[in-house]
């Protein structure tokens, strides 16, 4: 069970997790733990152990190298109904020397070594260059000698199993990261964390929408527990000493990554897992919201119209729940009485250059006559009894419903049969809300229990509206828009941030969601511009706004509009400024998404990711960087103030140009007009010009803006392909060297505070003609320019 705060008001989830018991004062047990093993098996990748608990009870163990870099250890358990989240990599080729020498087994890897102590029981990893990584902590007691960890084994109650666990040393400078959209401080060192999805109602406690097992380590490592059990990490909170893993599960089964690098990690825990896939370019474009409030085909016409006469570049219109009569949510039928003609209203909408979203769960009210079809039929989950459950999973905004049985196939096909007709008609896209709510008490048509469906199931429900999405859209890419997910759930991306408060602590809270969510690999998360619950004040939703549209995806949502004309003309003018420079950086944004699917990193990323061996950014989590170039800073309070901290290196103030060395921490104060946004010194930024929405075919014509002193590199990603960039400014000489599938492009060298004259350009070592003025567009010829300000503008060919 959660933790409940004193006294404080306390919210029941229908789906709330199992307890796992709490020894009392009274209580002798403890854990049965390995003290000693023997070899009892060896293969091309690892070992399998015999190992005899403190009490004699004997299990079978192993550790093996997984992958490159991955080391596996587990605990055979009980035959169960687990799924491994894991992908079978024995197909990849590792280098393993397995060495047996007296008391002690290593596996020895270019990226590892796993050093295994048979007596006493003990494992160790170390870093390739020896430097020790990680230790099972078997041995820490309190003065009175009582041990005060979990180590390898397990604990029972009653004769039967409640967990297996194992716990770990921590060192006392370690941080870490990740465990899914946790929305409490970036930095997890003294939480403690749980593995079970709740409607969080919000973005104000432990609880999350999205939860995963994996986390990252300042110490160069990341640990994945693989298991959708309710998983518990306590992470130096009961025993400042070290983390403990408990799994009650049918058996214990994690992988250790070796980094030294934070990225390494979570490039190679994506490979365990999942890749993101790569979402169409359209999708990186805003969405506008009809909002949680009653909605119309001509109320969304409206939207349209609206949108492109205020001049908002915007892609996609998104339909919220009242496309569907109330109380009849996800029966996935058109209000026809609203809507009259919903393909009309598509093809309209598509014929004014967006695209179509709309809302969904898998759940059916009591109110829809299709529930007693899917509980005739057996398409909903049950109690043990064999009576379909019914229960409040809407917090009282809707009635009681059902839950779709996603296990059984007949089910599957049914709800399918529900979606499909609306992407032939033309949608889109399908925003997958809910999914959270499986009671523990259930029963699945596969015999799972709940507690073994919940964490899984919004994989499934994920998984299949993606896989029609792909099948049956336009794009063909398995794109979705939801709200909880679990371990591997980067292949049916993208993830939004839930419901929180229209306030600035909610702002705050859903940036430290979002780097957890990108720490995990999870890289196209998004949140709801100016918060959910309410109204936010003009001033929050310019705040918000500046931060949604620096983030991967940008989609304004909430309980009453998101219109930026509804906030007041300062608002609108600086919303649609924000939205035309989102706009105007696609093509940056699009190569890190396309990175993102090659290597499983976030677009959105702390700054300890990107700056490891800076202490000073271990607990930060209110500024980040956009990509590897861009550190955004928003704001979070009526002041229009906050402390921004620059790694070392240079900084350029983007709107500015003013250098900041590094490292230092500045108080900066900026108006409501202005979003604090730094670009590191000797970056090429791609551009392009802003349009009302993105066209699928490649990008027409990339300007980089460089912010050159010495030297900088770009790979740009497009539709068709990649396009290398290198700038070197050196002797009044600006050498450029281009080479992939643009053939032509654009440079333009901003005047920096202390960088030299341009007197000559070359283009892959021939020198261009200087010429009087340049225009930077497709249709320019080769050549180079200065302005007067001192800005030299370059068309290569």
């Amino acid at each position: 069970m959660p933790y409940r705060a004193a006294l404080a008001p306390y919210v029941f989830f229908a789906a709330d997790p199992p307890d796992l018991p709490v020894r009392q004062h009274d209580d002798p047990g403890g854990p049965e733990y390995l003290i000693k093993a023997a070899l009892a098996g060896q293969t091309e990748r690892g070992v399998m152990l015999i190992g005899t608990t403190v009490n004699g009870v004997t299990l079978n163990a192993g550790v093996s190298i997984a992958a490159p870099g991955v080391a596996r250890v587990y605990i055979e358990g009980e035959p169960g109904r687990r799924v491994p989240l894991a992908r079978d990599r024995s197909a990849v080729p590792v280098n393993v020397a397995v060495q047996v020498s007296g008391n002690c087994v290593e596996l020895v890897t270019p990226e590892l070594r796993v050093q295994i102590t048979l007596d006493p029981f003990n494992i160790r990893f170390f870093h390739a260059d020896g430097r020790l990584m990680l230790a099972q902590n078997s041995t820490d007691t309190d003065v009175t000698d009582r041990l005060i960890t979990l180590p390898f084994g397990y604990s029972e109650v009653n004769g039967q199993c409640a967990a297996f666990h194992d716990s770990f040393t921590v060192e006392p400078d370690e941080h870490f990261y990740g465990f899914g959209e946790k929305f409490t401080d970036f930095d997890k060192r003294g939480q403690r964390i749980e593995m079970w999805h709740y409607d969080a109602f919000g973005a104000a406690s432990e609880r999350a929408y999205k939860n995963v097992p994996f986390f990252l380590s300042t110490r160069g490592y990341g640990l994945f527990v693989d298991s959708h059990s309710p998983v518990r990490f306590d992470m130096a909170a009961s025993n400042h000493s070290v983390f403990s893993v408990i799994v009650p599960d049918t058996t214990l089964d994690y992988y250790v990554i070796a980094g030294p690098e934070l990225k390494t990690v979570i490039s190679r825990y994506a490979d365990l897992v999942s890749y993101p896939i790569l979402p169409p370019k359209w999708s990186f474009g805003l969405w506008m919201s009809s909002g949680f409030k009653d909605d119309s085909a001509d109320a969304v016409l409206a939207r349209a119209q609206e949108l492109r006469e205020h001049d908002i570049p915007t892609d996609v219109l998104h339909l919220d729940c009242y496309w569907q009569k109330y109380g009849r949510w996800s029966d996935m039928q058109w209000d026809t009485e609203m809507f009259p003609d919903p393909a009309g209203l598509i093809r309209q909408v598509h014929e004014a250059g967006f695209k179509v979203c709309l809302w969904m769960n898998p759940y059916i009210g009591v109110e829809s006559p299709l529930l007693q079809e899917a509980i005739n039929k057996g398409y909903v989950l049950r109690k043990p009894d064999g009576e379909a459950w019914i229960g409040q999973l809407w917090g009282g905004y809707h009635p009681p419903v059902g839950i779709i049985d996603l296990t059984n196939p007949a089910a599957v096909e049914w709800f399918q049969s529900l979606l499909r007709p609306h992407l032939e008609m033309g949608a889109d896209v399908f925003k997958t809300d809910f999914g959270e709510g499986v009671p523990a008490e259930v029963v699945a048509w596969n015999g799972m229990t709940g507690v073994e469906l919940h964490n899984l199931y919004t994989l499934i429900y994920n998984d299949i509206v993606a896989d029609l999405t792909a099948e049956l859209s336009s794009h063909h890419t398995g794109l979705v828009w939801g709200r909880c997910t679990y371990a591997g759930g980067q292949r049916h991306a993208a993830q939004w941030g839930g419901d929180p408060n229209c306030t600035f602590q909610g702002m705050a809270s859903t940036l430290r969601g979002g780097l957890s969510m990108g720490a995990c690999g999870h890289a196209f998360w998004s949140h709801d511009i100016g918060g959910f619950h309410r109204t936010p004040t003009p001033e929050l939703y310019v705040r918000w706004a500046q931060f949604g549209l620096f983030s991967p995806l940008s989609r304004a949502h909430g309980m009453s509009s998101r219109l930026p004309w509804d906030y007041g003309d300062e608002a609108e003018r600086i919303f649609r400024d924000t939205v035309r420079l989102r706009y105007r950086l696609l093509p940056y944004i699009y190569s890190y998404a396309a990175y993102a699917h090659e290597t499983g990193l976030p677009l959105l990323r702390a700054m300890a990711l990107e700056f490891p061996h800076d202490p000073c950014t271990y607990t930060l989590d209110l500024q980040y960087m956009f990509g590897a170039e861009l550190l955004v800073a928003p704001i979070f309070n009526s002041e229009g103030r906050r402390t921004v901290y620059f790694p070392a290196g240079r900084w350029v103030d983007y709107w500015t140009h003013e250098i900041i060395t590094g490292p230092q921490s500045r108080l900066i104060e900026a108006p409501l007009d202005v979003l604090p946004l730094y670009v590191q010194a000797d970056s090429l930024i791609p551009t392009i010009e802003p349009v009302s929405h993105i066209a699928d075919e490649p990008f027409a014509f990339v300007t980089f803006d460089a912010y050159l002193l010495d030297k900088a590199v770009f790979d740009l990603r497009d539709t068709d392909g990649s396009t290398c960039v290198e700038a070197v400014l050196r002797g009044g000489t600006l050498a450029l060297q281009i080479e992939g599938a643009k053939s032509k492009v654009g440079l333009r060298l901003l005047a920096l505070p202390g960088a030299g004259a341009v007197e000559r350009v070359t283009v892959n070592g021939q020198t261009l003609n200087k010429m009087a003025a340049l225009e930077l567009n497709a249709a320019a010829s080769a050549g180079w320019s200065r302005g007067a300000d001192g800005v030299v503008t370059v068309v290569t060919v």
